[in-house]
């Protein structure tokens, strides 16, 4: 599967010369009509990883991807289309987003979402909501129907609960092998590993046999429409073990998600060193300045934030795309009017 999903992308690789970071590069053909980019996290899946696992991934990837490619081919605002490919990959219990959320050390959920219009440059985010089945549907919410950016905590699940969106219980985003995942790092960092997590289960779930895989970061899209707009979107449960309280770039504008008229970017990673850097703006920035998106996202990947930070996603409003990760994999999708459909897991040096 590892050969079959990246030997187009791998080809692109290498003409492109891509120096220092691992890469899906970006393509030299006419401007397409649309264009669509995603990612699942930037992390260190294992190669071994059981099947159910890897399948999860491809096939979460390629169900979002087919979301995106069908709304676009539709002619519908990018800015929609990002949000429905996030609602698709928040629905997945594979990724850490929604669904598949990670843990706070509390052994709880605190999920955060953010999206951006490039071509009006409206935003709207969430940070530490508990009880929404795609805190993406509360960021958009924020975004067209507040004079806000950010709403977060209580106010933001009751904001959100009472315009129409889906309410669940903490127990919606258990997952076994995120609850593992808890424990392993707590272990790790000398805490006592918990029992169960802190809320109840209900009747018929149990915690699976020990199994944590190695949580990535976020999920996001960005898109170029048939209308010559970009997009960009982005959803996490954060990072696996934080603080309670803890919010990560995801919801903060310019850090984790960002787009404008020249560029749209998604980022995936340490939060903390994309707020500090704000990486997502400097990637537009270097874009808007004349940089292409491969560039760009590489200078930000390894010039500004360390080794194994993370991974972004950008496109330009060429329809010149790039997905770059300075982990060992970062699940991700290419697709465009042109036929194009890329699908990945792991990165390449």
């Amino acid at each position: 599967m590892r050969g079959r999903s990246l030997r187009g992308a791998l080809a692109l690789l290498v003409a492109c010369g891509a120096i220092g970071t691992m890469s899906v590069a970006e393509s030299a053909e006419p401007k397409p009509r649309w264009v669509l980019v995603l990612h699942g996290g930037a992390g260190s899946i294992p190669g071994d990883s059981p099947d159910d696992i890897r399948n999860g991934y491809e096939n979460g990837i390629r169900q979002a991807m087919d979301v995106g490619v069908r709304l676009l081919e539709e002619g519908r605002p990018a800015v929609d289309v990002v949000a429905e490919v996030v609602v698709s990959l928040e629905d997945s219990p594979i990724f850490n987003a929604g669904k598949g959320s990670v843990f706070t050390a509390a052994g709880g959920h605190e999920l955060d979402a953010c999206i951006m219009d490039g071509s009006t440059m409206g935003s709207g985010a969430v940070a530490g909501v508990k009880r929404l089945k795609n805190p993406i549907r509360a960021a958009r919410l924020v975004m067209d129907n507040t004079r806000h950016l950010l709403l977060a905590g209580d106010g933001a699940d009751e904001f959100a609960i009472a315009a129409g969106c889906d309410e669940v219980d903490q127990s919606y985003f258990f997952t076994s092998r995120r609850f593992h995942a808890l424990n392993r790092y707590l272990r790790e960092n000398n805490q006592p590993p918990l029992k169960s997590p802190a809320y109840a289960l209900p009747k018929g779930v149990t915690i699976e046999p020990d199994f944590a895989d190695k949580p990535g970061n976020t999920v996001g899209c960005v898109a170029l429409d048939v209308h010559g707009n970009l997009a960009a979107a982005t959803s996490t449960g954060g990072l696996n073990g934080k603080m309670y309280g803890r919010v990560g770039d995801t919801p903060i504008v310019g850090a984790g998600t960002y787009a404008n008229k020249f560029c749209a970017a998604s980022g995936t990673g340490i939060g903390e060193q994309f707020m500090r850097h704000t990486a997502c703006t400097k990637v537009a920035w270097l874009v808007e300045q004349g940089q292409s998106t491969q560039d760009a996202v590489e200078h930000c990947l390894t010039k500004v934030l360390n080794p194994g930070d993370g991974g972004i996603i950008a496109i330009d409003a060429n329809g010149r795309v790039t997905a770059q990760s300075t982990t060992g994999s970062m699940p991700h999708a290419i697709a465009d009017s042109s036929g194009r459909r890329d699908i990945g897991i792991w990165m390449e040096k």
